[in-house]
């Protein structure tokens, strides 16, 4: 049954979201995206009067202390809560019991699959390996969090399926903001290549600018940048060895390769100066990277884990538990761009090119962009309008609030049956105490 549009009924209060958020500002990433973005665009939307609903953002920690006045009364405005991976610790598990006992809706986010992370993966030692020592062992406890929250929002429908035997799933996608994307300007063919940082004004003011690289008229740059959990995506994707092709090919062709990622250096050596490096930027000065991209690239691993990490799961590969973020960064950005044909990115096959996991595939995809680069820079500027409203959060500021509205009817419909912590309860007919 489709959910009453929040914002066309006279006087209905939106829903108070409340994001609780994993990351430290040391590794911030995953909270940018699943939960300070929601947050900022909904809240500008909420200004302009264009949705009823709100959100605010509190450290998870501070969830744990949900028996301080102050923190029942911050963390009591919400409708719901959604606490972002870290929820493997009883302590975690006493406040999510607690805020469902008392009628809140409670979430988990995730978008990593922690059950099943390969040794590229620097989280691989601590959730796999559990070098710490936890008992029970990460995962173990991430399945029983499951137990203690009203459902489990991801950006990856796979990841939804690899839980749903413990919590009901919803697909909540990862969106780009509109706002940082509407100055971005498309590269020109042939134009020179920018190289961006961060550096000091006449006044002492700490200032983003891009400057351009020398000798670089002419090149034809692809592009891609991401964080350090991509070294597989790279060796078992084909398009290492498309790209040696392609550099043969064409002399003016350069790899932009961004971010920190270092371990494919040994690779990309052999290439020598066909590849240039772009540290990495702020959210919000990352289009203007993307926007120096002729071509975007998104290549995955695509082997699956076979057997799945519990049975009956899903038998896709890791890579295929994803976001679809590079693919809509691109569009939004107007730079054609490249995939591997996958679970990640099948939903965006039309607006893009998806290739099968081969050198070949991957080459015959690059080469025809580059022999008909103009053309195809004209029609992903035309595919931009349509990621502004589809892909953006600002476009989806409504139907994010619907699906926690539907969170919300969905546990009302099982019933709440959730007991406080460390209360003592006592069902009559038994005559039995029944300790929460």
């Amino acid at each position: 049954m489709a959910l009453p549009n929040l914002k066309k009924i006279p006087g209905q209060r939106g829903l108070h979201i409340i994001h609780l958020y994993a990351d430290s500002e040391s590794e911030w990433n995953c909270s940018e995206w699943r939960c300070h973005i929601p947050a900022n665009a909904i809240n500008a939307a909420h200004e302009k009067g264009e949705t009823p609903h709100t959100v605010k953002l509190y450290y998870l920690p501070t969830a744990i202390e949900w028996r301080h006045p102050q923190v029942q009364k911050s963390l009591g405005m919400a409708d719901v809560l959604v606490f972002q991976r870290n929820v493997i610790t009883p302590d975690t598990w006493d406040a999510m019991d607690y805020w469902r006992a008392i009628g809140k809706a409670v979430c988990i986010d995730a978008d990593d699959h922690y059950a099943d992370l390969p040794p590229a993966n620097p989280a691989h030692a601590y959730w796999t390996r559990n070098v710490h020592g936890m008992n029970p062992d990460p995962v173990s406890a991430l399945a029983e969090a499951m137990k203690h929250a009203d459902a489990f929002t991801s950006p990856s429908k796979i990841l939804v399926k690899d839980w749903e035997h413990l919590i009901p799933g919803y697909w909540v996608p990862n969106y780009t903001r509109r706002a940082w994307y509407e100055g971005v300007k498309q590269k020109p063919v042939g134009a020179v290549d920018l190289s961006f940082a961060y550096e000091k004004n006449d006044k002492g003011e700490v200032v983003f600018n891009g400057r351009e690289r020398e000798n670089s008229a002419g090149w034809i740059v692809l592009g891609w940048g991401g964080s350090i959990s991509h070294v597989d995506s790279w060796i078992y994707s084909g398009a290492m060895e498309a790209l040696t092709r392609i550099f043969d090919k064409y002399p003016n062709v350069r790899l932009k390769f961004c971010g920190h990622e270092e371990r494919l250096n040994y690779l990309f050596d052999k290439w020598g100066d066909r590849v240039i490096r772009q540290t990495g930027v702020k959210p919000d000065h990352w289009p203007y990277v993307i926007s120096s991209f002729d071509i975007g690239l998104a290549p995955l691993d695509l082997r699956p884990l076979d057997p799945p990490w519990r049975e009956g799961g899903p038998v896709y590969s890791y890579d295929e538990r994803r976001s679809w973020l590079k693919a809509i960064e691109y569009l939004c950005a107007g730079v054609p761009w490249v995939a591997s044909k996958s679970a990640t990115y099948n939903d965006l096959a039309r607006w893009g090119t998806l290739v099968d996991n081969t050198p070949e595939a991957w080459f015959n995809a690059l080469d025809n962009k580059i022999q008909h680069l103009q053309a195809e820079k004209t029609l992903a500027w035309d595919r931009r309008r349509w990621a502004f409203k589809k892909v953006t959060m600002e476009g989806n500021v409504n139907t994010y609030g619907d699906i926690f509205g539907r969170i919300i009817a969905d546990k009302m419909t099982r019933g709440n049956k959730q007991n406080i912590p460390g209360v003592i309860y006592v069902e009559p007919d038994k005559a039995k105490a029944v300790t929460a």
